[in-house]
């Protein structure tokens, strides 16, 4: 049976008639519908009843073509693994995962790999649609079907301020303490999921007094640094200036998640050995 054949079905019964078919395929008409009756001799049914007002599918025909469909989506797929294997991958990194994505490409030997930054809900698009292989992002919401996620940090939400801040010298800062101080928050969704400590807030009735927006993990620091107030999106351990100090937040708030997302389809294999590294030694 060729394949060609099959895909032409299909956008016959997509565009309603030959003709329409025929514009979108660039096919004469005439070979068109010589292809579709070989292709319902091979079969044995007639798939499409014709009219002067168009092609209809038979019943045969919807059972047929709704079958084919998913073969022929599934052949592409495939060819498009085989045609990927052995080409460099793209691998997206959202704001602020520098040292986490560094620690991802020392596990990976060999790769043909191409780094670009990208925010999280660009990368799942991305991932969809074939273009982007994988990426490490902060942990969406939801994901559609085709993108697999993988947990890779946890880490809790602390507070960053300079050290001679009048908050800095508390082991511990309470959340009613820095909602009378400047919040520094990110404009982009650098730190999608990091949102969620506003949540936090909320629960104690607090409203947290929000301060200049940042379109990156370095310019909240440059902001914090320069006195314009605290940010609670930079996880600890990240190299910061040393007038400027990490505080546990002392109320329970969901902490910063950091995720690896690849496509399912996508030949991976051994960035997803290094993600379960990466998730396994914290």
């Amino acid at each position: 049976m060729d394949l060609r054949h099959v895909r032409n079905a299909i956008t016959i019964a997509r565009a309603g008639s030959l003709r329409r078919a025929s514009a979108v395929l660039h096919i004469a008409q005439p070979t068109l519908s010589e292809q579709l009756r070989a292709l319902e001799k091979e079969i044995g049914v007639e798939l499409f009843t014709r009219s002067s007002s168009g092609m209809r599918l038979t019943e045969a025909g919807e059972v047929f073509l709704a079958q084919a469909t998913v073969a022929v989506d599934a052949f592409e797929r495939a060819v498009t693994a085989a045609r990927g294997k052995g080409q460099t991958a793209r691998l997206g990194v959202a704001d602020g995962l520098g040292d986490v994505v560094a620690r991802l490409l020392s596990q990976v030997q060999g790769a043909r790999l191409r780094v670009a930054p990208m925010c999280t809900a660009e990368q799942i698009i991305s991932i969809m649609d074939g273009t982007l292989q994988a990426g490490l992002g902060y942990a969406p919401g939801s994901l559609p079907r085709g993108v697999a996620r993988m947990l890779v940090q946890r880490a809790p939400v602390l507070a960053l301020l300079p050290r001679d801040h009048r908050l800095a010298s508390s082991e511990r800062l309470r959340l009613a303490e820095l909602a009378t101080e400047p919040l520094v928050m990110p404009e982009s969704d650098a730190v999608a999921g990091a949102r969620r400590f506003l949540e936090g807030f909320v629960r104690l009735g607090l409203h947290p007094r929000l301060g200049p927006g940042a379109a990156t993990h370095e310019a909240a620091v440059a902001l914090v640094e320069s006195g314009a107030g605290y940010t609670l999106c930079v996880r600890g351990g990240l190299p910061v200036p040393e007038r400027l100090t990490f505080i546990p937040v002392a109320e329970e708030v969901p902490p910063l998640e950091v995720v690896f997302l690849w496509n399912r389809q996508a030949d991976v294999d051994d960035l997803v050995h290094a993600a379960r590294h990466l998730a396994r030694s914290g």
